[in-house]
């Protein structure tokens, strides 16, 4: 019986190759007439140095193609570190903009062509809510904006590329082994930062300029942004804090939790006051997860961070008392959140128009009891609320719909997952209090100025559908379903 279904199955597999090979040989002949044309108008217009470019990226090409799930790690590694980059605008054009969409190609060709090498992946109505989104926005951009085509740019870095890291993220569907893949790139990522982020504060004059925006008053590293710096370490932090609960090799399980530690200092240290209220929400969160271990090592950093308080960072100490004593951010947050609900009073269900908020919104500004704007002008400091503002109740729904969604199932399919280990409802957890941390800073900056954050956001929802998904299929939980894909 063993012996007939290999057969068979080796049968079916040989008859797979079969039907798709018709596909295959087209598809390398066009990519290659496709690259061939390229280069060759690259050339005759005097751009040797992209022409050469593209010739390279023929094997980062069939590298992604075999390992797609390299093409995240590259686009984690290299997202932090653009602005420093030779031809920046260049780079972030290919990493930010073409990774994405490049990798989603990729991986929905692999699941028509391979759909044996993939687990099942149903579509549904988290996917259809975003499509309904992506509809939306264009047809908004072209009724309210007098310069549509740099609207719809901002459209595709802010809606378009996020939204692709989480389909690219939800189909590729990671399992354990690019887990441990992550574990080494934010292992790297934690220690570039905490380093940046250290040398911005004793040593400055070593970093470049692009990595000196706001010294003196708040910890941004390489990113330009104090919160979404907070951001990516909090993400970093999770990662590795999960990993060393689950490492079994001492030196390794005391690194990852000393660079956790690290993470958790400079959290502190981005002197933002909403990075410090998501710290803390995570904090707790991972208390109720790790009590024993978050015990002790609570005790050894509370010892820690008071030996440096009289120390190496009595002045940031300082700053932070000041920082939480300052009154005027507070201010202009008020006025600038009354100006958003005049307007969603106004105009609530569909909104004002896609990146029409800095246009309208100084006609609603007055003053809110003690509160007044310090500036003339001040733009959105809450993502949501701008979402709300610019595309109503519809637009806020369907932004947050996969959110929610994954959210619910995720409190349905707890009880089913396993309770510790690699893949298990910790890891859930954490990635939820990363999304928690996220959610909190953005109510204090409008994330839509930094798309890398947007898209770290929309990533860790696609990871959490992942392994959320399993745990529905052949369930008592209603599966998600509207398009099959492999």
């Amino acid at each position: 019986m063993q012996i007939a279904k290999t057969t068979a199955d080796n049968n079916s597999l040989n008859s797979n190759t079969v039907k798709y090979s018709w596909i295959r040989l087209p598809l390398l002949v066009w990519l290659g007439m496709m690259l061939g044309v390229t280069v060759a108008y690259l050339i005759s217009h005097g751009n040797w140095f992209i022409g050469i470019g593209v010739v390279i990226v023929v094997p980062f090409v069939v590298l992604l193609s075999k390992h797609p799930f390299s093409g995240v790690i590259i686009w984690l590694l290299v997202m932090p570190f653009v602005s420093v980059l030779p031809n920046a605008s260049l780079i972030y054009w290919l990493i930010y903009r073409l990774i994405p969409p490049f990798l989603l190609f990729l991986v929905i060709l692999s699941r028509i062509l391979r759909p044996r090498e993939h687990p099942p992946a149903w579509l549904g109505p988290p996917e259809l809510a975003m499509i309904i989104l992506v509809l939306i926005i264009p047809s908004s951009i072209l009724l309210f904006q007098t310069n549509p085509k740099l609207t719809l740019i901002l459209f595709a870095d802010r809606i378009i590329m996020p939204f692709c890291m989480y389909l690219v993220v939800r189909l590729m569907a990671p399992r354990a082994k690019e887990l441990v893949q992550l574990q080494w790139v934010a292992l790297f990522i934690a220690l570039s930062q905490i380093f940046i982020g250290f040398l911005s504060w004793f040593a400055p004059q070593v970093l470049p300029e692009a990595w000196q925006y706001l010294q003196g008053y708040y910890t941004t590293g390489s990113l330009k942004e104090p919160d979404l710096y907070a951001v990516v370490l909090t993400l970093c932090a999770i990662i590795l804090f999960h990993a060393a609960v689950n490492r079994k090799s001492t030196p390794i399980r005391s690194l990852f939790y000393a660079v956790s530690g690290l993470c958790a200092i400079f959290i502190f240290l981005s002197l933002e006051r909403a990075a410090w209220l998501g710290g803390i929400f995570v904090i707790i969160g991972l208390v109720i997860l790790y009590p024993k271990v978050m015990v002790r090592l609570l005790i050894i950093g509370s010892i820690v961070m008071a030996i440096l308080g009289t120390g190496i960072l009595s002045t940031h100490i300082e700053l932070s008392i000041q920082r939480f004593k300052e009154a005027d951010p507070v201010y202009d947050r008020i006025v600038i959140f009354d100006a958003m609900s005049q307007m969603f009073q106004q105009k609530p269900i569909l909104g004002w128009g896609y990146e029409t908020l800095d246009q309208n919104i100084g006609h609603f500004y007055r003053q809110v009891g003690e509160g007044s704007l310090t500036k003339n002008v001040v733009t959105s400091h809450n993502t949501y609320m701008t979402v709300l503002t610019e595309l109503g109740l519809i637009g806020l729904v369907l932004y947050m719909f996969p959110v929610i969604w994954w959210l619910i199932l995720s409190f349905k399919v707890w009880p089913r997952m396993p309770k510790d280990g690699l893949w298990s409802r910790q890891l859930l957890a954490g990635l939820w209090l990363v999304m928690l941390f996220i959610f909190t800073v953005s109510n204090a900056i409008d994330m839509r100025f930094f798309q890398f954050g947007l898209a770290l956001w929309w990533m860790i929802l696609g990871l959490i559908a992942n392994m959320v998904y399993p745990y529905l299929k052949g369930r008592s939980i209603e599966e998600p379903s509207l398009v099959k894909v492999g």
